[in-house]
């Protein structure tokens, strides 16, 4: 296959996609959306609610102390809700904050919480425990936070980006790989494909094609990640780590295997039918294939370990829009990552093969729909 020929097919397809007007629309759209998105979480987040709270206090202390938070509590502007623990109940009151019942423990000067303290809480909490406030009682030791369940602070919000990812991951993939199916049945319903095969050989125009139409979805995926992620920190909706730019890279690198191996598909399915009437019937099969692990993604958010979403993770193409929750998350293990590419990339390779073998051998047959068998078995016929 003639590099040169290659390049020449993907320029071609690169700069007539991106000149066309329904590109432009769809760009604008999509940053439209992100934007929007972005701006009604800031609006919620920084809406002036008054956070409620439910805060045991345990010990000899815990009448002085339980007065203390409630009345420092109106300053910082929460409600809070204070129960009495008894001395022999700080065990099972340990239990109700892992299990969310509450979400702090005060006690023996410490406090327990099932991660970590909310900001908004905080103040109140130390301040449940400083002498100076309180008259006739000896001076004490700072508190102590005690993790009952800690987990990685970064998670919840590499989940946000993504699920968000996740959703513009997938509307990249479904417009982007039927891009490459339109492309393939506008050519041969015109029969410009005749032209074109005379100096091109099938390999080397689907590939050109594949690549030309990639770097278009790849680079509008950039830009509204971007767009998304300057608009999250600048309205303070996001907090731009290191964690946050792995997840970038992890849905960036997932894009490319994913769009390749059903763009490959979609291009094959297309290459069998004449007229767009046609492509719409031929490649239903394919957007419900890629709409199942669109959902499943959603149930990996909630119950990332569930046997069903670790296997499914696993699986190509399932893989491509549920390990990416995964990884995000911190959910999975080092060598799954490792397994699910390797399988996602040997798939990749199986599919494009035989995408290019149903492709040459169908693109140049018209009239009714070609079967899959004939599809596959069948030379290269006018």
């Amino acid at each position: 296959m003639n590099r040169n020929t290659v390049r020449l097919v993907m320029r071609r397809e690169f700069v007539e996609r991106g000149r066309d007007r329904g590109f432009a629309i769809a760009v604008g759209i999509s940053l439209a959306i992100v934007l929007v998105s972005v701006l009604i979480a800031a609006l919620v987040s920084n809406k002036n609610k008054t956070p409620s709270f439910d805060v045991g206090f345990a010990g000899s202390r815990a009448a002085v102390e339980q007065q203390i938070a409630e009345q420092s509590a109106p300053t910082y502007k929460i409600k809070m809700t204070s129960t009495i623990i008894p001395g022999d109940g700080v065990a099972a009151a340990q239990q109700q904050v892992k299990d969310g019942k509450l979400d702090a423990l005060v006690a023996d000067g410490k406090v327990y919480v099932k991660d970590s303290v909310d900001p908004k809480l905080e103040p109140v909490l130390a301040g449940a425990n400083l002498a100076a406030q309180v008259p006739n009682l000896e001076q004490v030791q700072p508190q102590t936070t005690v993790q009952l369940a800690p987990k990685d602070p970064e998670a919840g919000q590499r989940k946000t980006v993504a699920l968000i990812a996740e959703i513009t991951l997938f509307s990249q993939m479904i417009a982007y790989c039927m891009w490459v199916a339109t492309g393939v049945v506008e050519e041969k319903a015109s029969r410009v494909i005749e032209v074109l095969l005379a100096t091109v050989s099938p390999r080397a125009l689907l590939t050109g094609k594949i690549i030309g139409i990639g770097g278009l979805g790849l680079l509008q995926l950039a830009a509204t990640i971007a767009v998304g992620l300057g608009a999250g920190s600048a309205t303070g909706a996001l907090h731009i780590s290191t964690q946050v730019w792995q997840t970038v890279a992890i849905v960036a690198v997932w894009f490319v295997l994913g769009y390749i191996f059903y763009a490959s598909a979609y291009a094959a399915v297309a290459a069998r039918v004449s007229r767009q009437e046609e492509m719409q019937t031929a490649v239903q099969p394919l957007n419900l294939l890629i709409m199942v692990p669109y959902f499943a993604a959603f149930a990996a958010l909630s119950n990332p370990d569930a046997v069903w979403v670790r296997a499914a993770s696993l699986i190509p193409p399932f893989s491509v829009l549920i390990q990416p929750v995964r990884i995000a998350g911190g959910d999975a293990s080092w060598w799954e990552p490792v397994v699910a590419i390797g399988l996602m990339a040997a798939a990749t390779v199986g599919i494009v093969l035989a995408g290019a073998r149903v492709y040459e051998n169908s693109v140049l047959r018209f009239g009714s729909k070609v079967t899959l068998r004939a599809a596959w078995s069948a030379g290269r016929k006018a």
